[in-house]
């Protein structure tokens, strides 16, 4: 590699890095949803853009609506539903929702609140999460794909998740006393195996990676696993369904984080996953799918994740 090159390689990772450090680290104060109409969006109050759908809502960023437009906003920590009206302008400041211009913005409904206080300061964790930490391996290294520590699964969330080695390499899981063999996949990024129904506990677990039939790794301690009862997994389904009734809590980040606090950590990430497929634009809640990888111990979608997060956060608050 040439100087250059290198010196190339070198800034782009510095610039990366101090952007996940400069990034917005408060959490978001608030949701926009529920738009019909013209609503904008902007970080600075001067270039604008157009929601079409939910945003949510740092300290700084403004939104505005247009004639006969109209959405719904919840400050997240306290629950306060208001509507936005026709013609308004609002803006977040010290942690709450403050008219700029016009006159429609109303209480609409007063909710329980406190719901989005405890993801206000998860957010603030997944931060250490967004430096890009780039690491080079060379030809002779053998493959390491490493599993959560503790994860829960069940029936309705059988899937286990890890890196793919590579489409030369094999698997072999062994759960308790089970061992399944899993062949060698595409050049996917990430491997899925969905378990067959097993009794209700707790199980220690292992994944191995093979070549040519051979062990080629294997981890040093094992994991641990727990199949949920039907009494817990009833629980599970309830509180999913009271959430997706609940207009504060009818949220994907709160319903992944849900799955979090149950150790479901697959369905957490898909989630996560489905949400950023639909709104590729919300850079800014990145970092919930970014920590979801790294749970998971997806390492290399991780970092392909921090760097995403890094180059549309350098872009986004460019002077």
């Amino acid at each position: 590699m040439s100087i250059l090159l290198r010196f190339s390689a070198l800034t782009l990772a510095a610039l990366l890095a101090f952007a996940g450090m400069t990034a917005n680290a408060s959490g978001p104060v608030a949701r926009v949803m529920d738009i019909e109409g013209t609503i904008e969006f902007s970080r600075d109050g001067e270039r604008w853009e157009s929601v079409t759908r939910t945003k949510y809502l740092f300290p700084g960023q403004h939104v505005r609506s247009g004639r006969d437009s109209r959405a719904r906003v919840i400050n997240q920590a306290s629950g306060e539903i208001r509507e936005l009206g026709a013609s308004t302008t609002i803006v977040v400041e010290d942690g709450d929702l403050q008219v700029v211009s016009g006159r429609n913005f109303g209480v609409e409904q007063q909710s329980r609140g406190g719901f989005w206080q405890a993801m206000r300061n998860k957010f603030a964790t997944t931060q250490r999460y967004t430096t890009v930490r780039r690491s080079v391996r060379s030809a002779d290294d053998q493959p390491q794909v490493d599993t959560a520590r503790n994860i829960s699964v069940g029936a309705a969330w059988p899937e286990l998740v890890w890196s793919n080695a590579g489409p030369e390499y094999a698997y072999r899981l062994a759960v308790g006393e089970a061992t399944f063999d899993i062949a060698p996949a595409s050049t996917s990024e990430m491997i899925r195996f969905r378990l067959p129904e097993m009794p209700a506990g707790e199980y220690p677990y292992k994944l191995e990676v093979l070549l040519d039939g051979e062990v080629v790794y294997s981890p040093r301690r094992e994991s641990t696993l727990t199949w949920l009862d039907d009494e817990q997994a009833a629980k599970v389904k309830a509180e999913l369904e009271a959430m997706k009734n609940d207009p504060v809590r009818n949220d994907p980040f709160m319903i992944a984080d849900f799955y979090e606090e149950q150790g479901l950590l697959v369905a957490a990430l898909d989630t996560y996953r489905g949400f950023f497929s639909e709104h590729p634009e919300e850079n800014d809640m990145r970092p919930f799918l970014i920590k979801a990888y790294h749970d998971l111990r997806l390492l290399d979608l991780r970092e392909k994740e921090a760097i995403t997060y890094n180059t549309i956060d350098m872009m986004e608050n460019a002077p």
